[in-house]
Formats: structure tokens, C-alpha cells, sequence
């Protein structure tokens, strides 16, 4: 196996590599906690150049590759999870000639899916008025022992459809590109991280993220005293821009405190303008 070597930003970790390739590091049944977002497979570029490509990734496979993938990724994910731990897995509806192709292939796997979350966001760029908008994705908590698994059970209150927004997270993950400054393609959202992490593991605990993009998972990770692990082959791309957000220390509220204070979530995205300017 080629040399991995991993690059520690404030006591978290990175393998620079395929996150198949750096599974191999990591020990059976020894993480608490799997937090993570795949690329979605939706190929080519945006319009305004934000980069679908992943910087390298190949986000253009065939569905059948795509899955395949997916499900090798789930295998890694089933062995490397501690009995007692949580993953959870965002995905989301794709679209392909105008026909939906919703994620719930993914729940074939060793695992047991405790829960569905919808993760429900305030405006959408995808705005072609032949459907309904999408304003949600979804986000499978999987664990492995129905009878004993670990939950802060605080946490219960806050339901299973999360109101995010997610542009916040978005307007401080900007980077060059070609020259440009464009926001990261997929950014993770704090609140979302936060959400998975803190309802399912305790300070000390492991959490890896094979996804790790802008490092999300890891600023999570890092303020509220867990040891993070993640895995990206184009880290090398933006590592800059990921050293900056692990070290972050602003942060939003949780969803358990907006809970407990009452409020209600943000439902008008203040920074990038609400989905009113389409309706005209």
C-alpha cells in the first residue's frame, strides 16, 4: 500500500488520499461517530464555475459506477463504526431528463436505519420553474444495534426535519480558482455537523468524515473537543481554505439551543436574497 502521510491541523487529521485507500488506516470497530457528505454525481460544471469536478473527482460516473462506489465507501463506513456508534449520510434527489431519483438505494447495506432527517434549507439555486423548488435533502442515520446504540437523548426534542441555512457556511468557504474567487461547490453545513456529532458522541470520541471537502466535520470536531479523522484525495486543492474553517471559532447556535430558547430557525435567507425574486 502506497504511504500515507497525515497532515494534523489543530489535533485533527487528514489523509490526503482516496478515501478508499485511506479505510486502510483505520482499525475495525474503533470510530464513534460517521458524519459525512459524498459528492452527489451530478457531472460538469455550474454555470457561474463553481467546480462540480471535486477538483479531480470524478463527478461525472454512471449511476451504476456511482452506486458501487457509494456502497464500497458503506462497507468501510459498516466496518470501521465502534457497536455502539452512529453514521449518518446526506444525500440528496437527482434529477436526470426531468425524471427524480431519490437516495433511498443506499439503505441495501449491513447497517440498521434508525431514522430519516430531512434537512430543510430557505431558498435553492435550483429555481427552473418545471417542479416544485426542492428545499430539502435528506440524511440517513444509520447504526448497528438497534438495542444499544449511543444517543444524547436531549437531543430528541429537536425532531427530524432540520431547518438549516446553509449560507452562512457557504460565504466563508470562498477560494481561488482559475484565478477567481468562488465558493467551495458543497459546503457541509455547521449546524448540520454539529447536529450528528453532538447528539451521538461525548468529548474524547472519535468522528470521521471520508468526505472532508472544506473541513466542516473537523471544525466540529475540534470546538467541542473530538478527534477528528477525514479523508480527501484533492484535499491538496483547497487545504488552505479547510485549515481556515478547522480553525474557525465562530460558530452558530445548535439546533438543541435554538430549540430550547424557542426559536424557530431562519427561514429567510438574508445572505443570498430569498427565492421571492423568482416569483416575480
Amino acid at each position: 500500500m502506497t504511504s500515507i502521510e497525515p497532515i494534523n491541523i489543530g489535533g485533527q487529521v487528514v489523509y490526503p488520499v482516496d478515501c478508499l485507500e485511506a479505510f486502510k488506516k483505520i482499525g475495525s470497530c474503533s470510530v464513534d461517530n460517521i458524519s459525512t457528505s459524498p459528492p452527489y454525481n451530478l457531472g460538469g460544471f455550474h454555470s457561474n464555475e463553481k467546480k462540480r469536478a471535486y477538483f479531480g473527482f470524478s463527478d461525472d460516473m454512471t449511476e451504476q459506477e456511482y452506486r458501487g462506489f457509494i456502497y464500497k465507501v458503506i462497507d468501510e463506513c459498516h466496518r470501521v463504526l465502534k457497536p455502539t456508534g452512529s453514521f449518518f449520510l446526506n444525500m440528496k434527489t437527482k434529477i436526470f431528463d426531468g425524471i427524480s431519483i431519490p437516495p433511498y438505494w443506499v439503505v441495501a447495506n449491513d447497517f440498521n436505519l434508525k431514522q430519516e432527517i430531512i434537512w430543510h434549507y430557505p431558498s435553492t439555486a435550483n429555481v427552473d420553474k418545471v417542479r416544485f423548488y426542492p428545499l430539502f435533502e435528506y440524511v440517513f442515520w444509520f447504526i448497528k444495534d438497534p438495542k444499544n446504540f449511543k444517543f444524547n437523548d436531549e437531543w430528541a426534542i429537536v425532531g427530524n426535519v432540520w431547518k438549516i441555512n446553509h449560507m452562512t457556511d457557504r460565504n466563508e468557504a470562498k477560494m481561488t480558482w482559475k484565478d477567481k474567487v468562488i465558493q467551495h461547490p458543497a459546503i457541509f453545513p455547521t449546524q448540520l455537523a454539529q447536529a450528528t456529532i453532538l447528539s451521538t458522541t461525548s468529548e474524547g470520541d472519535t468522528v470521521l468524515d471520508p468526505f472532508v471537502g472544506s473541513g466542516t466535520t473537523l471544525k466540529v470536531c475540534r470546538h467541542y473537543k473530538r478527534k477528528g479523522i477525514g479523508f480527501d484525495k484533492y484535499f491538496s486543492e483547497y487545504e488552505e481554505l479547510a485549515r481556515k474553517r478547522i480553525m474557525s471559532d465562530k460558530f452558530p447556535e445548535t439546533l438543541l439551543e435554538m430549540k430550547k430558547a424557542g426559536k424557530k430557525g431562519v427561514e429567510k435567507d438574508e445572505a443570498d436574497g430569498s427565492m421571492e425574486k423568482f416569483m416575480k
